[in-house]
């Protein structure tokens, strides 16, 4: 068991750290240096950090003031977050959720009701936390959300992203139905509509066969934008050692 405490940054060796952190985990890429953590934090963001017993860094978030894409947000704004990294060797352990739901408290505590962020989604870990574990749905869709990356993790492909939405004051009702405190649907999870199949494991695919990985991008970027362009949601996320596959829903 991992013994760790979660808090907001509170000195600029936290944003060090930060830093650092990130370079472990992108194997030498620090993408967001200390002087913009510290002025994210300083003007409306939240940066916080899961800390071991000798007060060394194990994992972070880090989210900016943002407006907000969707009507059902409390003064038209969210928290985007930009980063979350969690130590190579402590992934998978629990600790990089329990980050992102204190995130979210401290969003909840500010007066917001959405958090949005980016990732990769054929990443299977992290369609796991986010989708199927946290709840965030998605109807977005970006084709090289960044660019060429040079990062061991995303090199060689180009940087399609999910752009997902955490609503922090769903409620689930009786008849299962997802609503805003709002009132507005957002998803019915007893259904699925249809499912699109990714890779098990991306990255494995990638040093194997980075040719099968392109075609893989492009096959799913074709499918998920003629489901979002079709009015549907991803609302679900399962995956086996084997094969692994979003659950979507149609909505509106």
């Amino acid at each position: 068991m991992i013994d760790f405490t979660l808090r907001h940054f509170e000195s600029f060796e936290d944003h060090r750290q930060c830093e650092a952190l990130q370079r472990l985990v992108w194997v030498g890429d620090a993408g967001v240096p200390s002087n913009m953590t510290i002025t994210l934090q300083r003007h409306g963001g939240l940066a916080m950090g899961a800390f071991d017993a000798n007060g060394v860094m194990i994992a972070c978030v880090l989210s900016m003031l943002a407006p907000a894409h969707h009507p059902g947000a409390l003064r038209g704004l969210c928290q985007h977050s930009h980063l979350a990294a969690v130590a190579p060797e402590l992934q998978g352990r629990g600790v990089g959720e329990a980050l992102k739901r204190a995130q979210a408290d401290a969003a909840r505590a500010s007066g917001f009701n959405l958090m949005t962020w980016t990732y990769d989604p054929l990443e299977t870990r992290n369609a796991r936390l986010n989708i199927a574990k946290l709840g965030c749905v998605c109807g977005e869709y970006i084709r090289n959300c960044y660019g060429e990356m040079r990062d061991a993790m995303n090199q060689g492909l180009p940087s399609d992203r999910f752009e997902e939405d955490w609503w922090l004051d769903r409620e689930v009702r009786p008849n299962g139905e997802v609503v805003a405190a709002a009132g507005s649907l957002i998803f019915d999870p007893r259904k699925e509509d249809a499912r699109i199949e990714i890779p098990a494991d991306f990255q494995a695919t990638k040093r194997n066969n980075l040719g099968l990985a392109q075609a893989e991008r492009l096959r799913t970027r074709a499918e998920f934008e003629q489901a979002f362009g079709a009015g549907y949601l991803v609302t679900g996320f399962t995956a086996f050692p084997q094969k692994a596959y979003y659950s979507l829903t149609k909505v509106g």
